[in-house]
């Protein structure tokens, strides 16, 4: 569900900020320092930049200023010396706790440092001392004590967010508050959370895809389909949704289903995976003629030796023998390392009598690992015949 986070706050100099208590005062000097950095970082002289601050630090020891230290912080990140200046930010929220630029540089050095409870930590604070309150920052502290495995820190935030007093609640608020429910062990909250939506909007497709991931994680595949099914009906599915609506209709033992979808899925791409998930779900179903008919259709536009070794399987089944021992010939052909397809053969050639068939196709499948022992026995039986 949080598969990324960035921040936009990175580095800007005169960040507006809201505090309770009133900010330094800026003075003259203060003002021409900062200014004269800033035009030297605009350029990116980066290394001057920082010169003429620590300049200025040092010839006024006894009067540090929160803007001197938080545009030294700037100067070292943009020169990739982000711990160096986590220092000074610390040295500048020190100088005015209340300063929000400093915490939000803070959080995001530290997030990038993969260190993520301090960094939730930082943009908290960012939060609060920030006038607008902006609920993605919020959320950006949230997903911060998820990465830390902080799931009790991140829930009252995420709660709030999903309150509606943050304004309308986002899918991605609402499927981390479900992540943390779960990782909680919170399933009624989970479950109250998805539902209260699907009452409140039951039309919306969103609420039904986050309906289908509460049941498969919690394992009920069947309810999963359903909700997901009704999210088909809601709204146009990627390929990938088509194909995992597939998958599970072929877990919960409903092929013919599964094929629909997986027909479904060939009409964005002829993909391998495809034909070959509806070749083997027309095979589960029974459908040996819809499967050879789906993998001669796969063989004209992908010829592999995958599609020839289960086109082998279903015309086995049907006890088409001797074409079953073609497509097998064609597998191995394509591919002389499956010697699956070389004991297959033998067995084809078996049946229709054809023993010195049979014998060279064991005897190459015996040169496999896997197949050696059966081919070995069924060699050994063919020689007791002919004696």
């Amino acid at each position: 569900m949080l598969l990324s986070l960035v921040f936009q706050f990175f580095c800007l100099p005169f960040c507006s900020a809201w505090a309770e208590s009133e900010a330094p005062e800026i003075s003259p000097a203060v003002q021409k320092v900062v200014y004269k950095a800033q035009q030297l970082a605009g350029n990116k002289e980066y290394g001057e930049a920082e010169t003429c601050l620590r300049r200025y630090i040092e010839k006024h020891p006894e009067q540090p200023h929160y803007l001197v230290e938080f545009t030294l912080g700037n100067a070292l990140a943009l020169m990739g010396k982000e711990r160096e200046a986590l220092s000074h930010y610390h040295a500048s929220a020190g100088l005015y706790p209340d300063y929000t630029a400093a915490w939000q540089n803070m959080g995001k050095v530290y997030f990038d440092f993969k260190e993520y409870d301090p960094a939730g930590d930082c943009l908290l604070k960012a939060y609060k001392t920030d006038r607008k309150r902006d609920p993605s920052v919020l959320y950006s502290v949230a997903v911060s004590y998820i990465m830390a495995d902080k799931g009790d820190k991140a829930l009252p935030h995420l709660e709030y967010l999903t309150s509606g007093k943050a304004g309308p609640p986002k899918t991605e608020w609402l499927e981390a508050l479900m992540k943390v429910s779960m990782d909680l062990n919170l399933k009624a909250k989970g479950f109250e959370t998805v539902n209260g939506l699907l009452d409140n909007d039951g039309n919306d497709p969103r609420w039904w895809k986050m309906l289908a991931q509460f049941y498969l994680n919690e394992g009920d595949h069947k309810a999963g389909v359903a909700a997901l099914t009704v999210y088909s009906y809601l709204t146009a599915m990627s390929r990938e949704e088509v194909m995992m609506l597939g998958d599970l209709n072929c877990h919960i033992g409903l092929p013919l289903k599964a094929a629909e979808y997986y027909e479904q899925a060939l009409g964005f791409d002829d993909d391998p995976a495809a034909y070959e998930k509806l070749a083997s779900a027309y095979i589960s179903a029974h459908k040996s003629a819809r499967a050879i008919s789906i993998l001669n259709r796969a063989l004209e536009k992908r010829p592999g030796p995958r599609f020839w070794f289960l086109l082998g399987h279903v015309l086995y089944s049907e006890e088409e023998f001797e074409r079953s021992y073609d497509a097998f010939n064609q597998s191995v052909r394509l591919n002389r390392e499956d010697g699956k397809g070389y004991l297959m053969m033998g067995y084809c050639a078996l049946q229709v009598g054809k023993e010195e068939a049979a014998r060279a196709a064991f005897e190459k499948a015996s040169r496999f690992s896997k197949q050696r022992k059966t081919a070995e026995e069924l060699l050994g039986r063919l020689e007791t015949r002919t004696k």
